[in-house]
C-alpha cells in the first residue's frame, strides 16, 4: 500500500486577520492552550507523519502558523524527520527576519493568500488594512532569498472575475504556483456567496 504524499496540519485557529470566508472561524480570541498541541504533541505528531508517511509535503497552516512562537522549532523538527516542510500564511506577519528563519530551518516554500488585485478589496476580505500590501511585500522576500512561493486564492462570487488578473499578477511575482481554493462552506465561510454552477 501507499502513504499519503501530502498531509496538512492546522497548528493553530488563531488568525490576525478576520477572513470573510474563514472555514476554521480562526481569530485573535482564540486560546492557544485550549486549541493547539504543545510542542511536545506537535514533536510526537511529526515523528508519526515521518514514519506513517516518509519523506511527505507537510503544511504547517492555520489560523496563522506564524503566530506560534515554536513554528520555527515545529519546521526545523519537521525538517530533520526529512519531511518537505511548507508553510501557508496570509502574508501578513512574512518579515525578512521570518523569511531568513524559515530557510534556516529547512522550510522549503510559503503559500502566500491574495483575493483581489485590487488591495482595498483583499483588505475588505480579509478584514485588516494594509494585508494586501503585506502579501506582495513578503512575495518580494521570498524572492530575495530564494524561498519559493504560490499566490492562494480563494474563489467566491466577489472575486471570480479577476482569476486571470490574479493569474497574471502571480505571474509578474514570480510566483511558483498559482493556486485556487474553492468555498469550504463552514465557520465564517457559510456566510459567504458561493460562485455558480456555470461559474465553476
Amino acid at each position: 500500500t501507499t502513504s499519503p504524499g501530502l498531509i496538512s496540519w492546522n497548528v493553530t485557529r488563531r488568525c490576525n486577520l478576520n477572513c470573510a470566508h474563514c472555514y476554521m472561524d480562526a481569530g485573535m480570541r482564540q486560546v492557544a492552550s485550549r486549541d493547539e498541541l504543545t510542542t511536545s504533541e506537535g514533536f510526537r505528531l511529526l515523528d508519526e507523519s515521518a514514519e506513517l508517511c516518509p519523506g511527505a509535503m507537510i503544511i504547517l497552516t492555520g489560523g496563522e502558523p506564524l503566530l506560534r512562537r515554536d513554528i520555527f522549532d515545529l519546521a526545523r523538527y519537521a525538517t530533520e524527520k526529512k519531511l518537505m516542510v511548507v508553510l501557508g500564511t496570509n502574508g501578513y506577519l512574512v518579515t525578512e527576519d521570518v523569511v531568513q528563519k524559515l530557510v534556516q530551518t529547512g522550510v522549503q516554500g510559503l503559500g502566500i493568500s491574495l483575493d483581489s488585485v485590487n488591495p482595498a478589496t483583499h483588505d475588505r476580505f480579509r478584514g485588516k488594512a494594509g494585508s494586501w500590501q503585506r502579501a506582495i511585500e513578503g512575495m518580494a522576500l521570498c524572492r530575495r532569498w530564494k524561498l519559493e512561493f504560490q499566490v492562494h486564492t480563494s474563489v467566491t462570487s466577489d472575486n471570480v472575475s479577476e482569476i486571470p488578473s490574479l493569474l497574471e499578477l502571480a505571474c509578474t511575482k514570480d510566483a511558483r504556483e498559482f493556486n485556487l481554493f474553492f468555498l469550504v462552506c463552514t465557520g465564517r465561510g457559510q456566510q459567504v456567496t458561493d460562485i455558480s454552477p456555470t461559474q465553476y
